[in-house]
């Protein structure tokens, strides 16, 4: 999608909790191979105690206060998450909107696994643009915890963090207003031959963990990848990312040796991930950097395009004018991106 005007991105939040695990620790308790800690590249995760939608409270608490909107001024809300939000038979979006006193923002719940945050932010965008709604907050929150969830080993090369994060939205074609970014393009690009590396083999359940008393993510891939099927993922991945960031690019008519963009920021999986399904697939492509912004946090499922801005922000990365672009990646698989520049 190619938004002209570009959207206005009025704060980016990032809420994180004071605990964590380090990847020191870890190992030392068995969490985690000292090899694969050493390839995931991990220097601690994020660890709440709290719930996630009360994370994804603060995170959008956290967004209205930088960009000095009341409550009253919020049209549209849109929640993301890829797993458990604390209760059983119950949408998360109403309790934030109460806790946040959007009494008058329409709630929407969106689940696209890690690919939910960019899912949130174009269904909002696609809102604003058709109206009435002005401004819309989209909010994620993520807490993997056990005893179904090992943060450190559910996975083979992606380990995750606890967080909440917030992004605000304005369309402003009358006013011309402009926060710190501009919304220019999304793009996705889908692959759905890949969804059975993620669903394994076992049978279909009739309630959860039925089959299972953890979540075991390692066992699929390397099921799948035993099949046979890891040199076509491989090649799928490397085309896959290569159309997303062209795509994406292209809606913003972009060139992609543009040297206003500065930077490239991935998904927070592990650094041997980040590597080979991104540096190397994008070198030459750009001049960007490419950033790994989750060595400090891990994984943190829907949140991590709205965590890379929040922290893109913070650190100064971007100069006016200067272009990022979020990547955004699930199983199953689709790939994303996001276009923003700094106003």
């Amino acid at each position: 999608m190619r938004f002209d005007p570009p959207l206005r991105i009025a704060a980016a939040a990032l809420w994180l909790p004071d605990d964590c695990e380090t990847v020191i620790d870890a190992v030392r308790a068995g969490a985690i191979e000292p090899a694969r800690a050493a390839s995931n590249g991990y220097v601690q995760l994020s660890v709440s105690d709290i719930p996630p939608p009360a994370m994804a409270v603060r995170a959008g608490a956290a967004a209205l206060a930088r960009a000095g909107f009341g409550p009253d001024e919020i049209g549209l809300l849109v929640h993301a998450w890829t797993y458990y939000q604390g209760q059983d038979y119950w949408e998360p979006v109403h309790y934030i909107l109460n806790e946040l006193a959007l009494y008058g923002a329409a709630p929407l719940g969106v689940s696209l696994g890690c690919n939910g945050g960019f899912a949130a932010v174009e269904t909002a965008a696609s809102r604003l643009l058709a109206g009435p709604e002005r401004t819309a907050l989209v909010t994620t929150a993520e807490r993997f915890c056990p005893p179904r969830f090992d943060r450190w080993a559910s996975n083979l090369d992606v380990c995750y963090g606890d967080s909440g994060t917030a992004l605000l939205l304005q369309s402003t074609p009358d006013t011309g207003e402009r926060g710190p970014f501009e919304l220019l393009s999304t793009a996705n690009v889908t692959d759905p031959h890949l969804e059975g590396m993620y669903r394994g083999s076992a049978p279909w359940n009739t309630v959860p963990f039925e089959h299972a008393e953890t979540i075991d993510i390692r066992t699929q891939i390397r099921n799948f990848m035993a099949a046979g099927h890891g040199p076509a993922f491989g090649e799928v991945v490397t085309r896959s990312v290569q159309q997303t960031v062209q795509s994406a690019l292209d809606q913003a008519g972009l060139a992609a040796d543009d040297p206003r963009i500065a930077v490239i920021a991935p998904p927070r999986f592990g650094a041997e991930v980040i590597l080979h399904s991104y540096t190397e697939v994008l070198a030459g492509l750009t001049k960007a950097e490419i950033v790994n912004l989750g060595r400090g946090t891990g994984h943190l499922g829907a949140g991590d395009m709205a965590a890379n801005l929040a922290d893109i922000d913070a650190a100064g990365m971007l100069q006016p004018g200067q272009i990022a672009l979020m990547l955004s990646a699930t199983a199953g698989f689709s790939w994303s991106g996001l276009v923003v520049r700094r106003s």
